[in-house]
C-alpha cells in the first residue's frame, strides 16, 4: 500500500519534541507518517550505499532509523553518551560505510557522532535528517539530506 503523504505533512501529523540528543519526532502518533518520512529518507541515502545506519539512542529516532534501515536493507547501531563516555550498542567493522540519521541535527551532536564513528574505523558516507539545520548545512564534505526546511518545521514543535 503506497502512502502519498509528503514529508512536511507527515511531520505536521507527528509533531516534534525535545529529547536528550536534540529534537525528535513523536513517532507513536502515526506509524504511517513515520513510514512516509523513513521511505523518503532511505531513498535520499541509497545512492551513498551505506552498510550501517547510526543514530543517537532515542526511542523516536530509533523508530525512524528502523524504517530507513529496513528500506535500505541494513542494520542500525545506536550511540549513547553517559557522563561524557560515548558507546555504540553494536560494534561495526573498520571501513564500514555509515549513514547518520536524526530528526534534526542540533548543536555539537552531529560533529561528535561523526568523530566517534570515524574514531571506531567507520566511514561516514551520508547524513540525513527530517528537518534542516545549520549543523547539517555546514557538513559539506558528504552528501546531506533534509526533508523539511527548518522554517516549515517551526510550526510543528510541540
Amino acid at each position: 500500500m503506497s502512502n502519498p503523504t509528503g514529508p512536511a505533512t507527515a511531520l505536521r501529523a507527528l509533531g516534534v519534541a525535545a529529547d536528550t540528543y536534540g529534537p525528535t519526532i513523536n513517532a507513536s502518533r502515526s506509524p504511517r507518517d513515520v513510514e512516509a518520512l523513513g521511505r523518503v529518507l532511505a531513498e535520499s541515502l541509497s545512492d551513498s550505499r551505506p552498510q550501517k545506519l547510526v543514530v543517537w539512542s532515542t526511542c523516536d529516532d530509533a523508530v525512524l532509523a528502523h524504517v530507513v534501515a529496513v528500506r535500505l536493507g541494513i542494520s542500525v547501531t545506536r550511540a549513547s553518551e553517559v557522563e561524557g563516555i560515548l558507546t555504540f550498542d553494536e560494534p561495526f567493522s573498520p571501513g564500514t560505510r555509515v549513514a547518520l540519521v536524526a530528526t534534526q541535527w542540533a548543536g555539537r551532536r552531529l560533529a561528535t557522532l561523526r568523530r566517534f564513528v570515524t574514531g571506531q574505523g567507520g566511514e561516514v558516507v551520508a547524513l540525513g535528517a527530517v528537518i534542516a539545520s545549520e549543523s547539517l548545512d555546514a557538513a559539506g564534505d558528504v552528501p546531506a539530506t533534509a526533508l523539511v526546511p527548518a522554517r516549515e518545521a517551526k510550526e510543528v514543535v510541540t
